[in-house]
């Protein structure tokens, strides 16, 4: 196939995904998802002003905001930036993987990166991490594993994750949440063995830096209750981008 057609379809599939996943953020954070999930998952896209169902040549990734001049085409009310910026980010990101990635793995690796980006920030929001996200990565992590054939490795990372969130809650009350535990073991059969290490490094430091920082200023004590989904994406990602690269220069120090 064409490369241009490659990117082309890469981009227009990337920025549909993008406007699916900020319209579950959107209804997983107003409520609507808990309340009726198939509702949330199937009603029909409607202006949040006035509520009338968006014509299809409109939902069109980013064309459609384009088309509308930026405002609903009922009521001519503002329709936010954040719908074909999300649609722009993913589209971009989409493009970047069929051309760093073999195409084998490329859609695969691009749905768990926007993916994990969508938890960090509904959890930020929240304080919640939906169950169908997770199910989304570790399905991901399925077909990754059935592509690259290293099962141990694979069922290796999920375990080393779970070990390490439920130690804590073992020895006190407390600690990690359970979607926060769901996510990181679907993380670590994701990755694999040596790539969770580093992602699991990043996540706790970082996490344990800001926590402090942010009780230190806002409670004046070393405790606050804080999202832990945005660091276990950071170290996702790096580990997803740089991992292996990270734990060769690891073994070669040592």
């Amino acid at each position: 196939m064409n490369d241009t057609l490659i990117v082309a379809f890469a981009f227009i599939i990337g920025a549909s995904w993008g406007s699916f996943l900020y319209t579950f953020i959107i209804r997983y954070t107003n409520g609507m998802y808990t309340k009726n999930p198939c509702h949330a998952l199937t009603y029909p896209s409607h202006c949040p002003h006035c509520h009338e169902k968006i014509k299809p040549v409109y939902l069109i990734p980013v064309i459609g905001y384009c088309l509308t001049k930026g405002c609903c085409a009922y009521c001519k009310k503002p329709v936010s930036l954040r719908y074909p910026l999300s649609e722009l980010f993913c589209g971009i990101v989409a493009v970047i993987a069929v051309l760093q990635f073999p195409l084998a793995i490329a859609p695969v690796l691009f749905v768990a990166f926007t993916t994990s980006v969508s938890i960090a920030i509904i959890d930020t929001i929240t304080m919640e991490i939906p169950d169908l996200l997770v199910l989304i990565i570790l399905i991901a992590g399925i077909i990754i594993t059935a592509i690259e054939g290293e099962v141990v490795s694979h069922i290796e990372g999920a375990l080393l994750m779970l070990v390490v969130f439920i130690l804590p809650l073992l020895i006190k009350k407390g600690g990690f949440g359970g979607g926060d535990i769901k996510y990181a073991v679907a993380m670590g059969f994701f990755l694999g063995f040596s790539e969770t290490i580093v992602a699991l490094e990043i996540a706790l430091v970082s996490g344990a830096l800001f926590g402090i920082l942010f009780a230190v200023i806002k409670t004046k004590t070393l405790k606050a209750k804080i999202p832990f989904a945005p660091f276990l994406t950071l170290g996702f990602i790096v580990a997803l981008l740089y991992g292996r690269d990270i734990m060769l220069l690891y073994y070669y120090y040592i």
